[in-house]
């Protein structure tokens, strides 16, 4: 029986950025991978068990999207989530769930999946928040989705036990109490996190919001953390109503709040982050706490609270920030390419700032990723020993023509597929066509589910 590993030989590279701690970009170069691990950066190999030419192309560390709302697939262009006011878009959003079973949240997660991969992101995460009364499997069903695409996976297990029996606003019947949510929340963990070295898939926790889970709930997901060593996340100062909701209620700003219940540190990242100040962006650096940045949906935000976040503030005072698509009933898009691009621009409509430099959003997209994630030492860079997520970008296209360096050839023109994306030693995308999941049977079963629920964007036929 042959036990040899599997070789990968990426060869001849018109650039290879490495996002290592030098900064290197290696132009004319190769990279050589056994198994799933990177052995050789600059390599003068010539041969290996699969060669793929890169003459004309990039090649980068894969992707790493922070945030993302996966079971919102189903919503995506929806008319009546346009301009709504926040009551109207919960209901919305909650009436469209509960029509879903485990299978549409299985679609769901796939043709998100799918368009990250294609766009060269090679790990993702997902915050499942609304579990309605019967319904079974949401969870595990994207963990599923995941394995059968082949991406890198970190699930924050979501959660809400505010409802309008509280005085909040989400429906009864798609919440959980603090007990059920603990409990779950710890099988989760216990099921499917993987520590090991190699890990494709580590569970965390994420209470939604401040004004949707409860003191408890903040304590228990801080409490588990600590216990198991996984990551915890929430949405932070993503609306003005979210501050004088803290404000009223617990006589402090949320950050404040949530750092009296535990919630700083290196494990804990905090979404949007849009309202925050000087003394807030300190904070955050001094217990570098991370922040996950939103632009695309904090610019539209589809409920009138639309902002862009002080980024460049926060990455003067080295907080550090990474990337996240967020949702389809925000962002009608999964392209972090498109995000990258935007994370870059919007920066130059606030008086406060300018644009941002395309090496600080790239890293911003891998490195910061891997950092916030508390996945470093595995992902986030070109580096030997660590694991081969990589995506090739063409440079030959008329999208990058006329650009003077290879990062902005790549971040600061129009997005473009991948001609190949390598996670974990497999491929997964070819030629800009995955090869794990066919693409047309996902979009053909998406489909079907508008069409026998008469929603979104069929409710005028």
């Amino acid at each position: 029986m042959d036990t040899r590993k599997k070789t990968i030989l990426i060869k001849d590279a018109d650039y290879i950025i490495t996002m290592d701690a030098n900064k290197r970009i290696l132009k004319r170069a190769s990279l050589f991978i056994e198994g799933s691990i990177i052995r050789e950066v600059n390599s003068k190999r010539t041969k290996a068990d699969r060669v793929i030419s890169a003459r004309g192309k990039i090649v980068i560390p894969g992707f790493i999207n922070c945030h993302h709302h996966m079971f919102q697939c189903m919503m995506r262009g929806m008319p009546e989530l346009q301009n709504q006011t926040i009551d109207r878009w919960i209901n919305i959003v909650c009436e469209s769930t509960k029509k879903m079973d485990a299978e549409t949240i299985y679609y769901s997660a796939l043709a998100n999946m799918a368009e990250l991969l294609l766009y060269g992101c090679t790990t993702t995460t997902d915050m499942l928040y609304l579990f309605p009364k019967g319904k079974k499997g949401f969870f595990e069903t994207t963990i599923k989705a995941a394995k059968d695409i082949g991406i890198r996976f970190h699930p924050y297990r979501g959660s809400m036990s505010l409802s309008k029996k509280d005085g909040a606003l989400f429906p009864d019947d798609v919440v959980q109490d603090s007990d059920t949510i603990a409990s779950e929340s710890e099988q989760m963990i216990r099921s499917y996190h993987d520590n090991s070295p190699e890990s494709m898939l580590k569970i965390g926790l994420a209470p939604c919001t401040i004004f949707t889970s409860s003191a408890q709930d903040y304590k228990n997901a801080f409490s588990l953390s600590k216990r198991h060593g996984v990551n915890i996340q929430t949405h932070l100062s993503e609306s003005e109503f979210e501050n004088e909701y803290s404000v009223k209620k617990f006589h402090k700003r949320p950050l404040a709040y949530l750092g009296n219940l535990g919630w700083e540190g290196e494990r804990v990242s905090f979404t949007h982050c849009i309202n925050i100040n000087a003394k807030e962006i300190k904070s955050l650096a001094a217990t570098k706490t991370n922040v996950v940045h939103c632009p695309i949906s904090n610019a539209r935000s589809p409920i009138g609270e639309s902002g862009i976040a002080p980024v460049y503030e926060m990455l003067e005072q080295k907080v550090n920030v990474g990337i996240g698509v967020d949702g389809s009933a925000g962002n009608d898009s999964s392209n972090m390419l498109e995000e990258l691009r935007w994370a870059r621009t919007m920066q130059g409509v606030r008086r406060e700032s300018t644009y941002l430099k395309p090496e600080t959003v790239f890293r911003m997209g891998t490195i910061n990723g891997a950092r916030a994630l508390n996945w470093e030492s595995v992902i986030g860079s070109i580096e030997v020993g660590k694991a081969s997520d990589i995506a090739i970008f063409s440079l030959d296209g008329v999208e990058s023509a006329g650009a003077c360096d290879p990062i902005t050839a790549l971040l600061s023109t129009q997005a473009r597929r991948a001609n190949t994306v390598v996670v974990n030693g497999s491929v997964v995308v070819e030629h800009g066509r995955l090869l794990t999941i066919s693409e047309e049977a996902i979009v053909k079963k998406t489909r079907l589910f508008q069409k026998n629920h008469k929603g979104g964007c069929h409710a005028g036929e």
